[in-house]
């Protein structure tokens, strides 16, 4: 296998990846190597500050972590780049290669504009080129402000596994009682982020299940904050109030003049170093978010990004979590065909992909098993086949088996389970796809037909055939019930 892998030969295929977090991650090289179906790593510096240089010494070291065997005659006085070159004449290689950075931050003085922007302009540049030089060809990021993704706690499945989830009610409570943006409920009510009744629901939550219990409380916060970039250091409420607070008054359009500055500053750096900038969807695509302005929760915003040079990070969970993309192969094709209209193949518009499966009712929402939303991801994988997309994909979330090991949504088993579904999913779309072509020209044939026509047939073959899939393969909102000390919501 690692051979055929090295040898770059799955690159004209879809390709597999999983997300590892480094050295520190308790999910080691070792376990993904070992992990069936998958030949990618889609990894970050994370000790790196945001907003600093990745040095081609940086960038070479995770490169040799990822790709190849530690080396016991590896020369101690080589660094960056000679020392990659020396273990690619002398290494012994893991078959897993490194072409995907999530994420590169876009940083929060690029975000709200501050003077500081520039000099993080100039290090994200040079990040970029040096990025490119050892082949990492993908870089991922996002526009969200001050939280990265967000979920409000841990969930019980049916079978034991354990799953992220997000519960409004729960959101809301921890904006209101906890960080406390405003004086009042109505404060709340005012700036968009809740409705009357939310709020109503809120209270509830609160009082009858966080109110009277500070461990409650301490776990609903270490979870929220768990998805802002430097809370493995601490980020206390303060710290998590003072970085809203930023953005008081901000709008959509203020927060896209700030976008456009950075995209139209970097994009062409990245063009010509042979790296492809995407953009990952709000996590959840709500708006407004903690009071603040979001950019990227559905197609509109994606457009706005290809205008200005950036790709999809497409992540079917983040969006789905908005009712108004439910039909998410229908945003995945106005995406595509918006980018088409600009000159972009499939890949350019999404050069990297996230594909987990949700259950939601448009405001909660749980993540579940990848092989038990099959039918929802068919639909998805055959989209993105019959739009031609060939890149790399990582299962992302996963529930956690008691036979597995990871973070919260990292599980290697589950997301090992996940990506060998979807590569089957692909596989057979594919054998699909090239049956339909067969069958039509047989056809034509057959009819003694004219084939200067083939054209027009294989389309409309392929809109009768995606057509009756759409409609055969339903979306599913799997309901499920969540009970917090007399705080029951149904999911429908």
């Amino acid at each position: 296998m690692s051979e055929i892998f090295n040898q770059n030969w799955n690159r004209e295929r879809v390709r597999a990846g999983m997300r590892w977090f480094g050295p520190d991650d308790i999910v080691t090289i070792r376990n993904i190597q070992q992990t069936p179906g998958i030949t990618n790593v889609i990894s970050a510096l994370h000790h790196i500050p945001a907003g600093a240089v990745w040095t081609e010494r940086e960038i070479a070291r995770r490169k040799i972590e990822v790709e190849f065997l530690p080396h016991a005659e590896a020369p101690a006085d080589l660094d960056g780049m000679k020392l990659f070159q020396w273990y690619q004449a002398h290494g012994d290689r893991t078959g897993l290669v490194w072409d995907t950075a999530e994420s590169l931050v876009f940083t929060e003085d690029i975000k709200n504009g501050s003077p500081n922007r520039e000099k993080h302009i100039r290090n994200y540049k040079e990040s970029l080129q040096n990025l490119g030089r050892f082949g990492v060809a993908n870089v991922v990021g996002n526009f969200m402000l001050v939280a990265d993704w967000t979920r409000t706690g841990i969930d019980a499945l049916s079978d034991g596994s354990t799953t992220l989830k997000y519960i409004h009610a729960a959101f809301a409570a921890f904006d209101i009682f906890l960080l406390r943006r405003h004086d009042s409920v109505q404060g709340y009510i005012d700036d968009g982020s809740f409705s009357g009744e939310e709020a109503e629901e809120a209270g509830r939550y609160w009082e009858t299940y966080l109110a009277n219990n500070p461990e409650r409380q301490k776990k609903l916060v270490a979870m929220i904050t768990a998805g802002l970039p430097g809370a493995q250091e601490g980020f206390t409420l303060d710290d998590f109030r003072a970085a809203v607070a930023k953005y008081e008054g901000m709008s959509v359009v203020e927060l896209r003049e700030h976008i456009a500055y950075f995209l139209d500053a970097v994009t062409p750096v990245a063009h010509a170093a042979g790296v492809r900038l995407c953009c990952h969807a709000d996590d959840p695509a709500f708006s407004p978010f903690l009071g603040t302005p979001r950019a990227v929760g559905g197609s509109e915003g994606y457009k706005f990004l290809l205008d200005h040079g950036c790709g999809v990070n497409l992540c079917i969970g983040s969006l789905m979590a908005n009712e108004g993309n439910r039909d998410i192969t229908a945003v995945i094709r106005e995406i595509a065909e918006y980018g088409r209209m600009k000159g972009m193949s499939v890949d350019e518009v999404f050069p990297h992909i996230h594909l987990r499966p949700i259950e939601t009712d448009g405001k909660n929402f749980r993540e579940g098993h990848h092989a038990e939303h099959r039918e929802e991801l068919a639909k998805v994988v055959h989209t993105l086949v019959d739009l031609g997309w060939q890149g790399v994909f990582r299962p992302d979330h996963a529930p956690a088996s008691d036979h597995g090991f990871g973070r919260p949504g990292y599980d290697v088993i589950g997301r090992g389970y996940g990506a060998n579904l979807l590569l089957g999913l692909f596989e057979m779309a594919e054998i699909v796809k090239t049956t339909r072509f067969r069958a039509v020209e047989a056809a034509i044939k057959a009819s003694g037909g004219d084939m200067a026509l083939k054209e027009e047939a294989f389309e409309a073959a392929r809109r009768a055939e995606a057509d009756k899939i759409g409609r055969k393969i339903a979306f599913i909102k799997v309901p499920f019930v969540f009970g917090e000390q007399g705080v029951v919501a149904q999911l429908r």
